[in-house]
C-alpha cells in the first residue's frame, strides 16, 4: 500500500539531561537526571490549520496519520498524498509545523473537526449520552471474537515495558502496546500524552499498510477517547494498567467491546465484554468445540440454556444489542432460569421475528 510522501521530518529528541537537586533523607546534593521532552506540534489540513497538540518529538508522521484515522479523516494511509515539516516562523529553530495534503478535499469534515477542537477547548463538550451515540453513528459496534486466553492480559504490561526505552530513561512518559491474540506484541509507542501514544501505535500500522492487532493495552488509564480511539481502529480488546472512566466503559459497552482495568500484579477486573476472554471454566468444558461458533457465549450461560431447553444461533446472537446480551449473562448468573427464559424469547423474537428454537425433553416430548 502506498504511503504518503514525507518532507523534511526531523528526528527530535525524546528525552533530555537535567541538573536537579535531590533529596534523600534530609540531605540536599547535586545531581543529574533525563527529562521526557514535550514540545508543540502545530497541525495544518490541506491549508487549514487544525491544531496544536503537545508531544513528545519522534515517530510525528505516525502521531498525524493516526489522529486522522482516529477523528475519521481517513482510513487508510494512501488517503495522505505528503506529510511536510517545516520551520514555525516565530520559533525557527523548531520544525514543527507539519503541513498534511489529503487525497481529497476536507469539505463537511472540517466544519466536524472545528467544532471537536472549540468543544475541547472550553471543557464543555456533550453529555456521555450524546458522545457514545455521536460515536457509534460514524461506527457500528464491533462483531463478536476474537477469543483470547484471560490469563494473557497480566503478562502484557511487563512486555510492554520492556519495550519502552525512554520511560525507563525520564520515568515520564505513557505508553501503548498493540498486541496479537497470542499475546505478542506487535509494536510499541510513547509519549508524554498518553492519546499521542495511542495515535502513534495506530498510526505506525497504517503507515506500514499492516492489519492492527486486535489488543491495545495502555500504561494508564483508559479514557473515553482511549476507547473510541481503538473502537474506530477495530481494535476490539483494550486493557489499562488503571482504571477506566465512566464515559469509557459506556462507550466500550455500547460498542461491543471488551475493556480491562488494573490489569497489574496477576489480575484485571472486566468492565465489558467479558465473552472474549476465555477463563478457566471455559478451558474445562470438555463439550467446548476448539473452533465452536458460539465460544464467546459464557459458559454460564450454556448452562441455563441447556436448563430451559432452548437453543440460539449465532444469528439470534448477533441481532440482539449490546446491552440484552449483557442483559442475558447477568440473569444467567444471577436470576432463576425461567426468568431468564421470558427475556431470552422475548428479545430473539423481537429482534428476528421468530423464537428461539425449543429443544426436546430427555424423554422426547418438547
Amino acid at each position: 500500500m502506498a504511503g504518503p510522501r514525507i518532507v523534511r521530518e526531523t528526528a527530535g529528541a525524546s528525552a533530555l539531561p537535567t541538573e536537579v537537586v535531590r533529596v534523600t533523607a534530609g540531605a540536599a546534593v547535586a545531581a543529574h537526571e533525563t527529562v521526557a521532552v514535550e514540545e508543540p506540534l502545530e497541525i495544518h489540513l490541506n491549508g487549514w490549520r487544525w491544531l496544536v497538540t503537545m508531544r513528545t518529538p519522534g515517530a510525528d508522521v505516525d502521531l498525524v496519520l493516526g489522529m486522522l484515522a482516529s477523528e475519521g479523516v481517513i482510513s487508510s494511509a494512501a488517503e495522505v498524498e505528503h506529510v511536510q515539516f517545516e520551520r514555525h516562523p516565530e520559533e525557527p529553530d523548531l520544525a514543527n509545523v507539519v503541513s498534511v495534503h489529503l487525497a481529497h478535499p476536507l469539505g463537511a469534515l472540517q466544519e466536524r473537526l472545528a467544532r471537536h477542537q472549540a468543544l475541547a477547548a472550553s471543557s464543555c463538550g456533550l453529555c456521555g449520552a450524546s458522545s457514545v451515540s455521536a460515536i457509534l453513528q460514524r461506527r457500528p459496534p464491533l462483531a463478536p471474537g476474537p477469543i483470547v486466553d484471560a490469563r494473557l492480559l497480566p503478562l502484557l504490561p511487563a512486555r510492554l515495558l520492556a519495550a519502552q526505552d525512554a520511560f525507563a530513561a525520564t520515568g515520564g512518559l505513557h505508553g501503548a502496546g498493540l498486541f496479537d491474540a497470542a499475546g505478542t506484541l506487535v509494536l510499541a509507542r510513547e509519549d508524554v500524552g498518553r492519546h499521542n501514544a495511542v495515535d502513534k501505535a495506530i498510526g505506525a500500522c497504517l503507515r506500514a499498510g499492516t492489519t492492527l492487532p486486535p489488543i491495545l493495552l495502555v500504561s494508564g488509564r483508559a479514557s473515553f477517547e482511549i476507547v473510541q480511539k481503538a473502537l474506530v481502529a477495530a481494535m476490539p480488546i483494550v486493557a489499562a494498567v488503571s482504571a477506566p472512566s465512566s464515559l469509557a466503559v459506556a462507550l466500550a459497552t455500547e460498542g461491543g467491546m471488551t475493556l480491562a482495568g488494573f490489569v497489574r500484579d496477576g489480575g484485571y477486573n472486566i468492565y465489558a465484554g467479558a465473552e472474549r476472554l476465555r477463563t478457566a471454566a471455559d478451558r474445562e468444558d470438555p463439550d467446548a468445540a476448539p473452533n465452536d461458533p458460539l465460544a464467546f457465549i459464557p459458559r454460564t450461560m450454556r448452562t441455563v440454556l441447556d436448563e430451559v431447553r432452548y437453543k440460539i444461533s449465532l444469528a439470534d446472537w448477533r441481532a440482539l444489542t449490546r446491552p440484552e446480551r449483557l442483559r442475558l449473562v447477568t440473569l444467567s448468573e444471577h436470576a432463576v432460569p425461567d426468568d431468564f427464559a421470558t427475556y431470552l424469547v422475548d428479545r430473539v423474537t423481537e429482534r428476528t421475528g421468530t423464537a428461539p428454537r425449543r429443544l426436546p425433553s430427555p424423554d422426547g416430548t418438547a
